[in-house]
């Protein structure tokens, strides 16, 4: 349950980024995150996580990731609900890293990203590269205990994509980002950065 009060609830915005920006190369440890979707329709999920520090070398299969993180790795099973206004439920609790290991490894929709820390200003971000059949992706996540309103958004960010579905990673699960990255490339070109305006004064 969070500090804030609202229970299991998380509140997030979510950033489209173009090339890893140098603040990552900052983050002296970066996570890796192994996690399979066992369940996924309208909205609502199911995930087991496995994460731990990154390895140096990244194998290709889930199976050889689980085995390089090693007995360091943490485990979590996660259950959420749709998400609506930046805010999402999503109850989560430890599970033991090794059932957490042979579930991902045997899963048939799994995401793979290595995940780097930074603070920027007031706020605590995450910036996450996809790996395998998501690559080249790459999202700037910034996560609150209320709502994230009146947010300072980094250059990096090109555009918001904290409604668009398509990016929650449920979704790239099952539609990996790699599949659609051209037309979703024209569609940015098209169509220009969009910002969510519901939320306070954003800044840039």
């Amino acid at each position: 349950m969070s500090e804030s009060g609202f229970g299991d609830f998380e509140f997030e915005r979510k950033f489209y980024v173009r090339e890893l920006p140098s603040v990552a190369a900052l983050d002296p440890r970066p996570v890796l995150i192994v996690q399979a979707y066992l369940f996924a329709a309208d909205g609502y999920a199911v995930r087991v996580r496995l994460q731990g520090p990154a390895p140096a070398e990244l194998g290709a299969r889930p199976a050889e990731l689980v085995h390089a993180l090693g007995a360091d790795a943490i485990g979590t099973m996660t259950a959420k609900g749709p998400a609506a206004g930046g805010t999402r439920y999503e109850a989560e609790r430890d599970l033991d890293p090794m059932v957490a290991g042979q579930i991902v490894a045997r899963a048939d929709h799994v995401v793979v990203k290595v995940r780097y820390s930074a603070w920027l200003g007031e706020d605590g971000w995450v910036i996450d590269r996809f790996l395998g059949g998501n690559s080249p992706l790459l999202l700037a996540e910034v996560e609150r205990n209320g709502p994230v309103v009146d947010l300072v958004i980094p250059p990096f960010c090109v555009t918001e994509v904290s409604e668009d579905d398509r990016f929650r990673n449920e979704h790239l699960a099952h539609q990996p980002f790699g599949d659609w990255a051209d037309h979703y490339r024209d569609e940015l070109d098209r169509l220009g950065p969009r910002f969510v305006g519901t939320l306070g004064r954003n800044q840039f």
